[in-house]
C-alpha cells in the first residue's frame, strides 16, 4: 500500500511541471487511519515546500498520522529544517520518502533531524520513479549545469523528413502531446537558425486542461540569419528568446535582433564554430536548469560531438519514405567504426498513438 501512496505523492508532484525550475518536484501525502487527510505539492518556485500545503490541508489531524513524499524535507531557497520542525510539531509519526536528495548536507540534515525527534523514516519507496522525475533538478543542484535532452520523431527507415524537406507530419497526434508535455517540464528549447529557416516554429508549449509554462526559446545562430518575421522573434511577458550568437555577428543583424526584444548572447568562435559546452555553461549560470534540443540534424551532431547531452527520446513512426538525400536525426562527420557508437543505458520504449517511443540515457 506504501507504494499506492508513493505513487500519489509524484502524481501532486507533477502539478509544478514548468513552474518550479530551478527547483525539484515535490508532492506529499499524509495518511491516517488508511485515509488520505491531507494532499499539498510545491507549485511555483518560492511557493511554500509540498509537506507545508499537505499540513495545512490536514489541518489539526496529522498528529500520529503517517507522510508520504517524493522528495525528503526541501525547503525552496531556505533552511530545511523550517520544514523538519514543522513536521515534528504536527506530531507525524512516520514518513515515508521515495527519493534523498542529490544535495546531501541538506538531505542529512533534513532526515537527521526527523530521526533525532523520534519519527520513523522508511527511504526508498519508488525510488526509480522519484529519481526520474526529479532527474533534472539532479544533474542541476550537483553540477551547476543544465539537464540535456534531445527529441526527435523519424520514420521506421531513420528519416527526419523526406528528400524535400517536408516534415509534417511524421508523428501521430499522440507524440505531438508527448513534445508539448517535454516542453512544459524544461525551462529552455534549442533549435538551430536552419529548424526556423524551413519550418518557422512557435517553441511553444500547447497542451490542453493545464496552466502552461513556455519555454525559453534558445536559438542557435553564429551571425543572426533569421528573418525578421520569423514567430520565434516574436516575445511577450511569456514567450522569451534567446540568440547564441558568434562575438563575429554583424552589427546590422545584432541591432535588429535586439529591437525585436531578445536576449544575444554572444560566444567565441573555435575552429569556426560555437563550443557547445560553454552554451550549455552560460545556461546554467543563468538558473536555466534543463535544455530541450529539438534540432535540427547538426544541432544534435553537435551535441552529441560535445558531451553535453543527458537523456535522448526518440519516436519512430511507422512510415518509410526512401532517399538518399532525405535528412537523418543526427548529422555532422558521423563515426567511422562501430566500436565508436554512441550506446545508450537504461533504454525503454513505450507506443504512444501509432508511435513507439524510445527512451535512454548517455
Amino acid at each position: 500500500m506504501k507504494e499506492f501512496y508513493m505513487q500519489r505523492a509524484i502524481e501532486l508532484a507533477n502539478k509544478g511541471t514548468g513552474f518550479v525550475n530551478p527547483d525539484p518536484l515535490a508532492g506529499a501525502v499524509i495518511l491516517r487511519e488508511n485515509r488520505i487527510i491531507g494532499e499539498g505539492c510545491h507549485r511555483a518556485y518560492g511557493l511554500d515546500a509540498a509537506e507545508i500545503e499537505a499540513l495545512k490541508d490536514a489541518a489539526f489531524q496529522a498528529s500520529g498520522a503517517e507522510l508520504f513524499m517524493n522528495l525528503d524535507p526541501f525547503l525552496p531557497g531556505g533552511d530545511v529544517h523550517v520544514v523538519s520542525e514543522t513536521i515534528i510539531r504536527s506530531g507525524i509519526k512516520k514518513v515515508y520518502i521515495g527519493m534523498e536528495s542529490p544535495d546531501i548536507d541538506k538531505s542529512r540534515e533534513g532526515i537527521g533531524r526527523l530521526k533525532e525527534a523520534g519519527v520513523e523514516v522508511e527511504t526508498g519507496v519508488l525510488a526509480e520513479q522519484c529519481k526520474e522525475l526529479n532527474e533534472i533538478y539532479a544533474q542541476y543542484i550537483t553540477t551547476g549545469l543544465p539537464f540535456v535532452f534531445t527529441k526527435w520523431a523519424m520514420t521506421l527507415d531513420g528519416k527526419l523528413a523526406a528528400r524535400s524537406g517536408d516534415s509534417k507530419w511524421i508523428s501521430s497526434e499522440e507524440s505531438l502531446k508527448f513534445v508539448h508535455l517535454l516542453r512544459q517540464r524544461v525551462a529552455a528549447i534549442m533549435v538551430g537558425e536552419n529548424t526556423v529557416r524551413q519550418d518557422d516554429p512557435l517553441l511553444t508549449t500547447r497542451l490542453e486542461g493545464v496552466r502552461i509554462s513556455n519555454p525559453l526559446r534558445v536559438i542557435l545562430s553564429k551571425y543572426g540569419d533569421i528573418s525578421p518575421e520569423a514567430k520565434v522573434l516574436k516575445v511577450d511577458d511569456m514567450t522569451k528568446t534567446l540568440i547564441a550568437a558568434s562575438e563575429n555577428i554583424p552589427g546590422d543583424r545584432e541591432k535588429m535582433l535586439l529591437s525585436k526584444g531578445v536576449e544575444i548572447i554572444k560566444f567565441k568562435e573555435q575552429k569556426g564554430r560555437i563550443e557547445f559546452k560553454e552554451i550549455v555553461k552560460a545556461l546554467g549560470k543563468r538558473k536555466i536548469d534543463s535544455l530541450y534540443i529539438e534540432g535540427g540534424s547538426e544541432v544534435l551532431a553537435s551535441a552529441f560531438e560535445s558531451g553535453v547531452v543527458n537523456k535522448v527520446y526518440a519516436a519512430v513512426a511507422p512510415k518509410i519514405i526512401g532517399g538518399r538525400d532525405a535528412v537523418t536525426p543526427v548529422g555532422g562527420k558521423g563515426i567511422e567504426k562501430m566500436r565508436d557508437a554512441i550506446v545508450l543505458k537504461k533504454v525503454s520504449h513505450e507506443i504512444v498513438g501509432g508511435d513507439v517511443i524510445f527512451k535512454g540515457y548517455l
